[in-house]
């Protein structure tokens, strides 16, 4: 059976919960999906929070709740735990299941459709895999699963099986099969707010955790997880790689133990806080040699076009059980960097790479830039970011200033203007092409005293609101609300489209670009150049 998300998350301490994952992935059946609530504790809606497993089948919708442990039951009322250790009293397990079975199918009605007029059938199913729960009148014996019927997952498929027989007598209302295409829409209805993901400035060790719902496209490249063991992910920047790349790292730790690396430091900084766990090593690729004489189960690697040639290639080769060859690896690629860096991006080493796996992309959302910012790296670079989904946003502003000092005075009057507008000084990125602090001109800012340098905080609790300065290298992989390109020379432009890229990319909702003299028309000769390689001006 298929089963939503194919890898059981590793904060899942139930073993029982472990067990019935197990049990539900090994039933031979096609048509049916599982999906377990990984996600949802503390998600604010928590809709499916509250139910253990939800099945789709044809036949039935099943709820199913799995208490792990020791159950007891007393005068009426229900403990959880050893002897003597107790929890409770506390609410049935039946009377969970129930509750959540019909809060489910209120949410879910609202979404489809009733699912009574559908003729959908509904039930629970309670399973207690290390105890056996003495008869009582709150169920019938169809609705629970006991240590002895489970036989150590054993017996699932002849409980469920069971349980439907039992529900679609109840329920006789009911027209079943139920359609495919209902079911695929059942499915599609309860993905995005089920398989939400923390995004990646979500402190995961605090309380603080922001969640978010997954594209479709996203969706599908997770599903990818459980059937190719080697996987290249393709997209431009801002099409989740990054955040995509994080999400794999958490759910194939529950299976062994995972390296994570990328060229970039700062964002291997900010990586190793996100996947907080014991599972994941979080490196950046030039300091691999502190791993030399290990090797994992699974490697994932970030922004893998910095890192495509065969020297690169042969350092990973010797950290992945089965190597490249036969290993379990996945690799996030940018493919506009064959455009905008050719020299750097060895064709044959990508040739080697994509015949061990299977490549998947490009992806085509952008999820992170507006339309406008979209637009003018497309014009400019000609490179390749996908369909805006970020929606409309502010039009990207150019500032021609004379100097450093008149720069830095052009960037304090737009700073004040975003301020003004209740935007955060934190969620202000000052992006220097020239990536050297000391000949800034954010040094020449009235709020330089107050500007916090990306190399120095990334990876640690900010709690200040500050102006961030970074050298564009420095923040690749990384987003910032507004971004601000400061020291941009003409001559930063000369064969270095990659830096633009970067540069502009970064930034989600609005853009501001101070521009040197020449700067400007350096700039329309790139997107002359642009047009003319597509074709559109003769």
């Amino acid at each position: 059976m298929r089963i939503i998300p194919s890898e059981i998350s590793s904060s899942t301490k139930s073993q029982a919960e472990r067990s019935v994952f197990e049990a539900l992935k090994a039933i031979r059946d096609d048509h049916s999906v599982a999906l377990h609530s990984v996600h949802l504790p503390r998600h604010h809606k928590k809709r499916v929070g509250e139910i253990d497993f939800v099945v789709i089948m044809p036949d039935i919708l099943l709820f199913i709740e799995v208490k792990g442990g020791a159950v007891h039951h007393r005068d009426g009322k229900w403990y959880y735990g050893p002897p003597g250790r107790e929890v409770g009293p506390k609410e049935s397990p039946f009377a969970q299941a129930s509750g959540g079975m019909h809060e489910f199918d209120r949410e879910i009605s609202a979404l489809v459709g009733d699912l009574r007029g559908h003729g959908v059938p509904s039930g629970y199913l309670v399973i207690t895999p290390d105890v056996d729960l003495g008869r009582t009148t709150e169920f019938e014996p169809q609705q629970y699963l006991g240590a002895t019927a489970y036989d150590g997952g054993r017996g699932l498929a002849q409980g469920i099986d069971r349980a439907t027989r039992f529900w679609s007598a109840a329920n006789r209302w009911a027209r079943t099969p139920v359609p495919a295409g209902l079911r695929k829409k059942m499915l599609e209805a309860i993905r995005p707010d089920f398989d939400l993901v923390p995004n990646l400035q979500s402190r995961l060790t605090h309380l603080d955790v922001v969640f978010e719902r997954l594209t479709t496209e996203q969706l599908d490249r997770l599903d990818e997880l459980e059937c190719n063991p080697r996987l290249i992910w393709t997209g431009g920047a801002g099409t989740g790689k990054t955040f995509l790349a994080a999400e794999a790292a958490r759910r194939k730790s529950a299976r062994g133990n995972v390296l994570f690396t990328c060229s970039s430091t700062t964002l291997a900084t900010h990586m190793r806080r996100i996947l907080d766990h014991d599972a994941v090593t979080v490196l950046p690729f030039d300091r691999l040699d502190e791993v030399r004489n290990h090797t994992f189960d699974q490697l994932i690697v970030d922004e893998a076009q910095d890192l495509m040639d065969f020297e690169s290639l042969g350092v990973l080769e010797a950290l992945v059980s089965g190597g490249l060859a036969s290993g379990r690896w996945i690799f996030m690629l940018d493919q506009n960097n064959q455009v905008l860096t050719p020299e750097s991006y060895d064709f044959d080493a990508w040739e080697y790479l994509r015949s061990l796996g299977s490549v998947y992309g490009p992806m085509k959302r952008n999820c992170r830039n507006t339309v406008q910012i979209v637009k003018q790296v497309q014009f400019y670079t000609g490179a390749d970011l996908g369909v805006a989904s970020a929606g409309e946003g502010e039009p990207v502003r150019f500032a021609d200033v004379r100097d450093g000092q008149d720069e830095a005075a052009v960037l304090d009057a737009y700073v004040n203007e975003l301020i003004e507008d209740g935007v955060s000084p934190r969620d202000i990125t000052l992006l220097s092409a020239s990536g050297d602090w000391e000949s800034s001109s954010a040094r020449q800012s009235r709020r330089a005293a107050k500007i916090e340098r990306f190399a120095d905080v990334v990876g640690t609790t900010r709690t200040k609101h500050r102006l961030t300065w970074s050298s564009v290298s420095d923040f690749k992989g990384h987003e910032s609300h507004v971004v601000c390109l400061i020291d941009l020379e003409p001559e930063h432009l000369d064969g270095r489209l990659d830096a633009l890229y970067v540069a502009w990319t970064r930034a989600r909702a609005q853009l501001w670009v101070a521009c040197r003299p020449g700067t400007r028309r350096t700039l329309k000769d790139l997107g002359v150049t642009v047009l003319t390689r597509e074709g559109r001006l003769v």
